[in-house]
């Protein structure tokens, strides 16, 4: 049970990269605030994904049974009870994917997301699971990007062709690697460091 945050520009694979590891898991738990339920069930190709979409608005239901929209996602304690929600359904050994921070940003402060964010991991590692989270790197002031990084004992930066891994709760023999091996290098900071 550990939690990783993967962030890095626009464009350089961030999402890519989170579809990549999460389809070596069971359970995932894929809480999407850039784009819609539908959207990201067509990305990911499965079925069995339960789906919390922050990003559509309004009292439209989701396409699937497992697909559960956040009516307001201007209240952060809908979003919460939402996650809350499907991780009680789920029960434990899920990984649970945040893409991305970024997309609440937008609308609430660091100080209250932030809260958010701790009692999410703190219920991730309750329930003996771990979690990902993105995050787009230098959309937000460096103090913010600073304070969600302390939270997780691992950091992933990604670039056009490589990764680099900025903290890690198992030891590594160089932090720069092939973007071929990023999926081999987060597998491993999640399994390991249990």
């Amino acid at each position: 049970m550990t939690h990783l945050l993967i962030s890095g520009p626009p464009g350089t694979g961030k999402c890519k990269l989170l579809e990549e590891v999460s389809s070596d898991f069971e359970q995932v738990v894929w809480v999407t605030t850039l784009s819609s339920a539908e959207f990201v069930r067509k990305k990911l190709g499965r079925d069995d994904v339960w789906i919390i979409d922050t990003f559509t608005w309004g009292k439209k239901r989701g396409s699937s049974e497992r697909d559960v929209v956040v009516f307001n996602p201007l209240n952060l304690n809908e979003v919460s009870l939402a996650i809350n929600r499907v991780l009680d359904t789920v029960g434990e050994g899920y990984v649970l994917i945040m893409n991305s921070i970024s997309g609440l940003l937008i609308y609430h402060s660091y100080q209250r997301l932030l809260q958010l964010l701790r009692a999410t991991l703190v219920r991730v590692e309750a329930d003996k699971s771990h979690s990902m989270f993105s995050l787009v790197k230098h959309a937000h002031e460096k103090s913010v990007e600073v304070s969600i990084s302390m939270f997780f004992p691992n950091i992933i930066e990604t670039h056009e062709d490589t990764i680099r891994v900025i903290k890690s709760s198992i030891p590594l023999e160089k932090n720069e690697f092939e973007k071929g091996l990023a999926k081999d290098i987060i597998k491993s900071m999640l399994i390991e460091s249990l």
